[in-house]
């Protein structure tokens, strides 16, 4: 790797502050990051034509499942979101704890390499995703001269994403990335227009004088209001409408109601209540004989990469399916079956919940494994972390193998345990219609309970500057 050094010398990067800075001042910039990134969403690319977007690439990168988790918006600057840093970094995570990489990650100059040669992938990804969006006309029909400024456009607008993500991880802003920052704004952006949006919904192909759905606002909060006028005054829609606002087959679209608003609530409070629940591991201090701690491992050990590549696999292997039904001119009722259920929807069919459910459980264990295993966070790291820390279990000798051993059973557990639960609890919220999609909460919920604690403790080193010293220690 050593010869890209002249190349991945010469990426655009941020420097590092000269002392650590207040939380006051990170938070600023991490609230200016948040106002970039909002302009982005709505500054159109110049170039393209104000047509209806098309394709299969159209119909897998800018899925509004996709959208939200990936924070793109299609037409504008936050075309690709964060799609290509989370694809390289995850790529480059697997390889390198696959051992197929040189780095050497205990060394700051391979850290350096390892940094700089992930923004270099991400644009490498940028680019290819865009060569590949033009040529299969998700923006329409271009001429030469517009391609190559809808591309000059996004590669620039990745550049941007990529100095965010770099201002925020090297100490300027807060969160530690830009990635959890674009998804919290993506999914707050969701639950924004759920609830107060004043435009009417509008469906293809439906004629809204014929569902009273139809009839109110988009937003809970707008139709509420309507729904609550109307039924004061005797008229229609009233606020019975407004229980479940489901349209029927073959549109299937549901609008926010008051069944999606209670499950929202409800399935955020068990997201939040599960969050806290750890599992102690007991550990003792080397250097300290005698004192004796806890270290708690979360219960949801590992959630949302292993419903992120469950959620984009579903609609990738829906996207192929469709395609080879439309290549053979038909599909069969059981195939029909499948391809419903990978889709996230409120249909309160048997078949597509109990299958729907599966789907997600199975799939979501399947990925927790996997990262388990290649993405750092199995039994031995974290036993390596641990003898590093001058920690060590009780009874055992301080051993890396022998920690591991002790480990892996529990963490092993606990990876299964996490991946099948994120699984199902996003596919219920699917089912329940809760705002965001059930994957869409669970981000927000894990980001901004993230948030919340690293606020407090962060607060808590500011008035106690002590306490850093002794953590430091």
């Amino acid at each position: 790797m050593e010869s890209l050094d002249p190349i991945l010398e010469r990426l655009i990067t941020i420097k590092r502050p000269s002392r650590p800075l207040p939380l006051s001042t990170r938070l600023m910039w991490t609230a200016l990051a948040a106002l970039v990134y909002i302009v982005m969403t709505i500054t159109p690319l110049w170039g393209i034509p104000r047509v209806q977007p098309s394709g299969p690439l159209y119909n897998i990168f800018y899925n509004p499942l996709v959208s939200t988790i990936f924070g793109t918006t299609y037409g504008t600057w936050a075309q690709l979101g964060i799609g290509p840093i989370v694809v390289a970094g995850i790529v480059l995570e697997i390889l390198q704890f696959s051992g197929l990489l040189p780095f050497d990650l205990e060394d700051k100059k391979d850290r350096l390499r390892f940094s700089a040669f992930q923004k270099l992938l991400a644009l490498i990804m940028a680019a290819g995703e865009t060569a590949a969006s033009i040529a299969m006309g998700a923006f329409g029909h271009l001429t030469p001269l517009q391609a190559l400024a809808v591309f000059i456009q996004l590669i620039a607008a990745t550049q941007i994403v990529i100095l965010l993500d770099d201002m925020i991880a090297k100490g300027w802003g807060f969160g530690g990335s830009a990635i959890n920052l674009v998804i919290l704004l993506s999914v707050t952006r969701t639950f924004f227009v759920d609830l107060f949006s004043w435009n009417l919904p509008s469906v293809p192909g439906v004629n809204a004088a014929d569902y009273p759905a139809m009839q109110l606002p988009l937003g809970f909060l707008p139709a509420l209001a309507v729904a609550i006028y109307n039924t004061i005054h005797g008229a229609a829609p009233s606020i019975a409408d407004l229980v479940f606002r489901q349209l029927p087959p073959p549109y299937g679209t549901s609008l926010p109601d008051i069944v999606s608003f209670a499950a929202t609530l409800a399935l955020a409070y068990v997201i939040v209540y599960i969050e806290q629940m750890h599992v102690n591991i007991p550990a003792a201090y080397t250097q300290y004989w005698g004192i004796r701690i806890n270290i708690p491992l979360r219960f949801m050990y590992v959630s949302v990469i292993p419903i992120i590549f469950t959620a984009y696999s579903l609609i990738l292997a829906e996207q192929i399916v469709a395609g080879f039904a439309t290549l053979t001119g038909g599909i069969s009722p059981a195939l029909a079956l499948l391809l419903t259920a990978m889709m996230p929807a409120r249909i309160l069919s048997p078949d597509y919940i109990v299958l729907h459910i599966l789907l997600y459980a199975a799939l979501a264990t399947v990925f927790a494994w996997l990262w388990g295993q290649i993405g750092g966070i199995g039994p031995d790291e974290y036993a390596k972390n641990l003898v590093e820390s001058g920690l060590h279990v009780p009874g055992f000798r301080q051993s890396e193998k022998i920690v591991a051993r002790v480990l892996r059973r529990p963490i092993n557990t606990l990876i299964l345990l996490s991946g099948m639960i994120a699984g199902t609890l996003a596919a219920l919220g699917d089912i329940f219609g809760v705002w965001g999609s059930g994957i869409g909460l669970i981000l927000l919920v894990e980001i901004g309970l993230g948030y919340y604690m690293q606020i407090l403790q962060e607060g808590l080193m500011e008035v106690y500057p002590g306490l850093r010293r002794v953590i430091g220690q």
